[in-house]
């Protein structure tokens, strides 16, 4: 299948591009402009736009079959809502027309857990919207909404709470950190996506996408940190007093350590339910302990095998 990647260098679609080609997709990867190329994802195929300014988009799905969907303006940056509309709303509906035009049969949203109605946050309003332009679309889309992606690498979550933690002397928490959450390594949302791709029957659909174990946010950073061999304590902060922090934080740097979306992220955090990608996809996501130890780079010679993505 001839495959395009939007955010094709970021934490997930590095992932995205190369599990694509391994299973054999002519996979074009969409890029910002500047940004260097991943050594674990060479090959051609690679087209720099940036989609806050691009107003063709033409070239980008010329010849594609599908589409992934994975660029966003995400709540790791200092939130902008006008930048947020123009990259994951704007964009997306530019993308979307030229798509359709060019004959692009399938579409995968990578959405996320933020976008709901009840949503406050810059990040998830913009996702909820550009969702809405998906289902509404002439493709035949499908939508996930990954809970919280951790794996390799000097990109994600889990690098910027390790460096952080490195740091200071203590670990910081939005609230009491007892929100319930299924940590998602990311080679299994790569996998979910192609799987979405190679299903007709997920057409139409959305799936929340989780990991097998349903944990306390403070109990996944806990074992992260033990994981990591970094021991630090942790120390609640009211929301309030987190809010203010993030804002204020904001002001000295566009990617701060803690942004107001992350707060209303974990003030606004909805129950993950995989039951139906577990149904629908043959979803078998890693547990939590063999994730940990990938992501640190301790990878057990006798690991499960993953799942084959066709049916």
């Amino acid at each position: 299948m001839k495959l395009l990647v939007t955010g094709a260098a970021g934490f997930l679609g590095q992932r995205l591009v190369s599990l694509a080609r391994e299973r054999g997709h002519e996979t074009r990867g969409l890029v910002r402009p500047g940004t260097p190329m991943p050594a674990a994802t060479p090959g051609p195929g690679w087209i720099a736009v940036d989609l806050a300014e691009a107003a063709d988009l033409g070239p980008a799905v010329e010849g594609v079959q599908a589409v992934i969907h994975a660029a966003a303006r995400t709540s790791a940056h200092r939130p902008d809502p006008a930048l947020s509309r123009r990259v994951n709303v704007e964009a997306t509906a530019r993308l979307l027309e030229v798509a359709e035009r060019a004959g692009v049969h399938r579409w995968v949203q990578i959405s996320t857990m933020s976008a709901h109605e009840g949503s406050t946050s810059v990040y998830g309003r913009t996702k909820l919207e550009a969702d809405r332009l998906v289902r509404r679309s002439a493709l035949a889309w499908t939508i996930l909404q990954p809970s919280l992606i951790y794996g390799p690498g000097g990109l994600g979550l889990v690098a910027r709470t390790l460096r952080m933690a490195r740091r200071l002397p203590t670990v910081p928490l939005v609230g009491s950190g007892r929100e319930l959450i299924r940590p998602v390594f990311v080679d299994d949302v790569a996998w979910a996506a192609l799987a979405c791709l190679e299903r007709p029957g997920t057409s139409g659909q959305s799936y929340m996408i989780g990991g097998p174990e349903e944990v306390q946010l403070r109990e996944f950073l806990a074992r992260l940190l033990r994981a990591a061999g970094v021991s630090r304590p942790f120390v609640s902060l009211p929301v309030g007093l987190a809010m203010m922090l993030a804002r204020g934080a904001a002001w000295l740097t566009p990617n701060p350590p803690l942004t107001a979306d992350n707060v209303l992220g974990v003030r606004e955090a909805r129950r993950v339910e995989i039951g139906p990608a577990v149904a629908d996809l043959g979803f078998q996501p890693m547990g939590l302990e063999e994730g940990l130890r990938r992501t640190l780079g301790r990878r057990r010679e006798a690991s499960a095998p993953r799942p084959e993505a066709s049916p």
